[in-house]
């Protein structure tokens, strides 16, 4: 650092002046020191010696008192050419940008501007992107319907064949989610009502048609008839009546859709009419009980403060516990996930719960498996919690889904309350991970892991599913009919109605890119951000620190070199002037040398050629403009801390003096030798 310094001074000293100047200035002090200009000329150089030396100091030693901030903006700075005012030099402006560099990418690294944009970008506001996505979902939802046709109807009702099916289907259909009607709360939730209208897919339900027909379950008489079968005898007796008198059969023959959306009922009609509280429509469909919404308001989470949760449920029908289930674990549907968007910044070891109404309880999903790649983004599966369905048997949590305290088979769990009282039983397709005894009971049943395992992708940072498919079964799980003897044959029987998959097979292309640049490419900018901070500062500061050594480097050199230059200029006068040839000017007698040649010749006897000669520079720094700023920088480390005059060379000039003063002839000796000199440095270069 103190070379470093030295070299600063250097650079700014301002001590070079023209020789003119001097002489202005020896003529000012000479009067006030007391001597003459009539005083023996070694007495005044010495003079002048001292009095240059004494003003060199000063200059220096108010060189060296600068402040180092106005050091640092001199070097730094540099004159606009006319002008007083300075501008930033290149050096300046690239230390300048490396710091700047560096402070932006350990801000980079510190912020994380990624994270803060996506988590902004997952809040749910008014017109917003992920808004809109969640409230009309740009995705291709189906959902495909497979019947359990009853082949043995006449045998079964008989009492001579367990009863048979056969699977037909699938029939598809494109299911339109919406959520309508949203309003934003102050709570930071906002409201909606579902709507998710169905669209026939004749092309992809092959070569099934909706008016296939097909042999199915009387659901209205049943449920009847399960209702009542253990109400007083009026009661019974006054259904078999209107069981008679409407012709109404366990088993009937119709429609797909008919089945699916409804189908006219004498006992539906009825009931519609007299009991307009229970039963609020004329048709009964599974389907269409399944997808009727129009009562239902949900309440979900706009992301504020915790961006993660946005688009989670909040409360369904104004709750966050549903009222046919008691204890937390079977009735809290409050962070669930519709299937539109779940829970964002996944862990590793996290559950997340997906609701939908169809099933009438929240299930926990968990992560299985490795991560996988659909399109372009990369999620991992997702599955129903084990032992789902057992109703406590394995999962000491699962006893709450035990209706009433009546827990059915493992495999069931009991939806009565959410199909208006109908002997509704949920379970996996073909009863799969179910007890035995339910597939025993029916023929035609055949679960299969690979066709009826349910399965969600989802990416985790996001939430978004890439791609699931959520497979369930509905059936009629009837107790004690032994009441009503034209049903009595459905004791205690568990029959498979129906199973549905939801599915999304993978994102539109559109979707799919739009997350791919969110997703893939964007997070890319806090590494490279910070790694290009990083090292275009380091760049930057290591280029402009190595430009400034080599510019002071070569500095110090060219200052070397005029100075050697003017060394040797001085030692070859001195030879042509006939002095020893032994004798060398060291550094200090540059300066004394020119001085001399000035006092011992007065102006009134030099000729044109001496006034020539005498008014050079006398500062080596003079003959390189671009030097005009730097001068010695201080009185350390060098040869001539004292400037005093040369033995020999003072002796030698003062004994030229004498023997020209004896020849009498001292106008022509002070005049002549100088003249001599200058021609022979003509000669010489």
């Amino acid at each position: 650092m103190k070379e470093f310094s030295k070299m600063f001074a250097r650079r700014y000293s301002s001590i070079s002046r023209e020789l003119d100047n001097s002489i202005q200035g020896q003529s000012a002090v000479a009067p006030e020191s007391g001597l003459s200009t009539d005083a023996d000329p070694v007495v005044s150089c010495s003079a002048q010696v001292a009095l240059q030396r004494i003003q060199r100091r000063k200059s220096l030693k108010a060189n060296r008192s600068m402040n180092p901030i106005d050091i640092l903006s001199s070097f730094f700075n540099e004159p606009i050419q006319g002008k007083r005012n300075r501008v930033p030099t290149r050096l300046f402006i690239l230390l300048a940008i490396g710091f700047l560099a560096i402070i932006t990418g350990t801000l980079i690294k510190v912020l994380e501007p990624y994270d803060l944009i996506f988590k902004w970008k997952l809040i749910m506001t008014e017109g917003g992107e992920i808004f809109n996505l969640w409230a009309q979902p740009p995705v291709d939802l189906y959902i495909k319907i497979y019947l359990f046709n009853i082949t043995n109807a006449k045998a079964f009702l008989a009492g001579r064949e367990q009863l048979k099916v056969e699977q037909v289907g699938p029939y598809v259909y494109k299911e339109i989610m919406t959520h309508e009607n949203v309003t934003f709360n102050v709570n930071h939730t906002m409201s909606s009502t579902p709507s998710h209208p169905l669209v026939w897919q004749e092309e992809m339900s092959g070569n099934r048609r909706e008016d296939d027909e097909v042999v199915m379950l009387n659901i209205a008489m049943l449920a009847i008839s399960h209702l009542t079968a253990n109400q007083p005898f009026l009661v019974r007796m006054a259904l078999k009546t209107l069981l008679m008198s409407t012709k109404s059969e366990p088993i009937v023959r119709t429609t797909a859709k008919e089945f699916m959306f409804g189908y006219p009922s004498a006992l539906a009609t009825l009931g519609n009419t007299f009991l307009p509280n229970w039963i609020s429509f004329e048709k009964v469909g599974l389907i269409d009980r399944m997808y009727d919404f129009s009562t239902d308001f949900e309440t979900f989470y706009t992301g504020v403060p915790n961006p993660a949760l946005s688009g989670l449920y909040a409360s369904y029908r104004g709750e966050t516990m549903l009222p046919q289930w008691d204890g937390d674990h079977c009735s809290n549907i409050e962070y669930a996930s519709d299937g539109t968007k779940f829970k964002s910044f996944i862990q590793s070891n996290e559950t997340v719960k997906f609701f939908r109404k169809s099933m009438c309880r929240p299930i926990n999903l968990y992560r299985v498996g490795k991560e996988k790649t659909y399109g372009s983004l990369k999620g991992y599966n997702y599955v129903f919690e084990d032992n789902a369905f057992d109703n406590g048997a394995t999962n000491e949590a699962n006893k709450c889904f035990c209706r009433k305290g009546d827990c059915q088979p493992v495999g069931l769990i009991d939806v009565t309350d959410c199909y208006y009282g109908f002997p509704i039983s949920l379970s996996f397709p073909h009863f799969m991970n179910g007890d035995l005894g339910l597939q025993k009971n029916i023929t035609g049943i055949s679960p299969d892991p690979q066709k009826h395992s349910s399965t969600f992708v989802i990416q985790p940072e996001s939430g978004l599913p890439l791609s699931l498919s959520v497979k369930v079964q509905i059936n009629m799980h009837f107790k004690d009919l032994s009441n009503f003897p034209i049903v009595s044959v459905f004791n205690y029987l568990t029959v498979p109605m129906l199973w549905f998959e939801i599915m999304m097979s993978n994102l539109p292309d559109s979707l799919d890119s739009r997350f791919n640049f969110y997703l893939n490419i964007l997070p890319l900018v806090n590494p490279l951000g910070f790694w290009c901070g990083i090292l275009l500062g380091i760049s930057l500061l290591s280029y402009a620190i190595t430009k400034a050594t080599i510019h002071m480097s070569s500095f110090a050199r060219r200052t070397a070199n005029i100075t050697d230059v003017k060394y040797v200029r001085a030692n070859l006068i001195q030879n042509l002037a006939g002095e020893a040839a032994n004798h060398a000017y060291s550094p200090c007698d540059i300066k004394l040398l020119d001085d001399l040649s000035v006092v011992r010749h007065p102006p009134k006897n030099r000729t044109v050629r001496d006034s020539a000669f005498s008014t050079k520079t006398t500062y080596a720094l003079d003959m390189e403009p671009a030097l005009l700023d730097t001068g010695e920088s201080s009185d350390e480390g060098r040869d001539c801390d004292i400037v005093t005059i040369s033995r020999n060379s003072s002796s030698t000039l003062y004994s030229a003096d004498k023997t020209n003063r004896r020849l009498g002839d001292e106008s022509f000796a002070e005049s002549q030798t100088p003249q001599t000199i200058f021609l022979r440095e003509e000669q010489l270069h």
